[in-house]
């Protein structure tokens, strides 16, 4: 399966530790939604197909971070299924984005005032956005001083109590977890996805099968289709995070046991031959 392995230099898709790269191999085909949205991510792509075949000589033209967004951002948002609230506000500071799942979350928002404590409760996530040239972990001045969108990214974070946010140029896609575990680093903890170069083996004659499924994977993760309940499962992400939290420990607990029977044949080796002239009884406690 293309896209999930941490080391294919040539992917689009890079998984920096948010889930195990196993439950990605492995589990993420085999949800229900692979299948079930399968056609709504295939004409998604082809509604991305027609709009990057306008803005792909404009994206690195726009020079800000507003044309970039009103001219390609925001379309990809609402192609997702997004329901967005653009420019918003947090503790004294501007997110570019609160996303929805439905028209009456976002009515519920803008009903609690876009000022209100009460405004984030019905967003599904927070997402910021730069210019397309802007490298993501690149610093860049805010409020007079400097900081990583990585870093402005993870205070929205923790000031919404949203589980993921976006971080995007554009060209780059970046999910992001609020909460990390113990084997998680702040700052390269992420899902990745390079959408400008899906789009352009998308628009290329004879495009790869790969490019199609690559698409779905960031329909799944980056679009609503990854956040709502179905079927009385709990939602794609999250079963995602579990499943892969699962596996960590699985492989902990047996790297340990492992460890201890390698200890354990070790000992009675050495305690079994003969030339060594030792003994379990004759060893001093």
């Amino acid at each position: 399966m293309a896209g999930v392995y941490p080391g294919n230099l040539f992917s689009p898709i890079r998984n920096s530790g948010v889930f195990s790269s196993h439950w990605l191999e492995h589990h993420f085909a085999l949800q229900p939604e692979w299948e079930q949205r399968s056609e709504e991510a295939a004409d998604v792509l082809t509604q991305l197909d027609k709009l990057w075949k306008t803005e792909r000589n404009r994206v690195e033209k726009y020079g800000d971070e507003q044309g970039l967004e009103h001219g390609f951002i925001q379309p990809v948002m609402k192609a997702l299924g997004w329901k967005l609230k653009y420019q918003t506000f947090l503790d004294g500071r501007e997110p570019d984005y609160a996303l929805f799942l439905t028209d009456s979350d976002l009515d519920a928002a803008l009903t609690n005032g876009r000022k209100s404590e009460d405004f984030w409760k019905p967003a599904a996530l927070v997402a910021d956005a730069k210019k397309w040239d802007l490298l993501l972990d690149r610093k860049v001045g805010v409020g007079g001083k400097r900081e990583y969108p990585p870093e402005q990214i993870e205070w929205y974070l923790d000031r919404s109590r949203k589980p993921f946010g976006i971080l995007t140029n554009g060209r780059v896609w970046r999910l992001i977890p609020r909460e990390l575990g113990p084997h998680q680093r702040r700052f390269q903890t992420y899902y990745e996805v390079d959408l400008a170069s899906i789009l352009n083996e998308s628009a290329t004659p004879g495009a790869s099968f790969e490019a199609g499924e690559d698409f779905r994977r960031f329909f799944l993760l980056f679009g609503p289709a990854g956040y709502v309940s179905q079927d009385g499962q709990k939602p794609l992400v999250v079963r995602a995070v579990e499943g892969s939290s699962e596996y960590r420990v699985g492989v902990s607990d047996r790297l340990k046991d492992n460890a201890f029977e390698a200890l354990r044949v070790s000992i009675e080796g050495f305690l079994g031959y003969a030339p060594n002239k030792l003994s379990a009884e004759n060893l001093d406690p």
